[in-house]
């Protein structure tokens, strides 16, 4: 298995868990476990991470169409959106419906893009 693939691997691996412990997390129930609270976080922090340098580091070989910039920009937004959705409904915002919906929607959308962008920069390549 060579790096790309791997990485790739991992980034999956590393979004099913962010989705567990956030599906865990929302079945504990309010007041929010620390523990719970921090390891989602924190796992969907090493997400962006290493899904941000594998998208960095696979620009470097192909031409980057407007397709592929698409996949990027949707994908970091929708991360943006997830952080800053999970952050409010951390504090308890009182509009917190609507703010459920998007870090409920979110991540399958980030899953499709991230998906896109990644496959986008591997057909480039060839």
């Amino acid at each position: 298995m060579n790096a790309s693939v791997s990485r790739i691997a991992l980034i999956g691996l590393l979004f099913l868990l962010t989705l567990a412990f956030g599906v865990w997390l929302s079945h504990a129930g309010k007041p929010y476990s620390s523990l719970l609270f921090n390891i989602h976080k924190l796992i969907a922090l090493g997400a962006v991470i290493v899904t941000g340098v594998t998208v960095y580091q696979g620009r470097a070989n192909v031409t980057i169409g407007s397709f592929t910039f698409t996949a990027v920009v949707a994908t970091g937004l929708l991360f943006v959106a997830l952080f800053v959705s999970g952050a409010l409904l951390s504090i308890g915002q009182p509009d917190s419906a609507a703010i459920l919906i998007v870090h409920r929607v979110a991540p399958w959308l980030v899953i499709v893009t991230a998906a896109l962008t990644l496959y986008s920069l591997t057909i480039s390549r060839a």
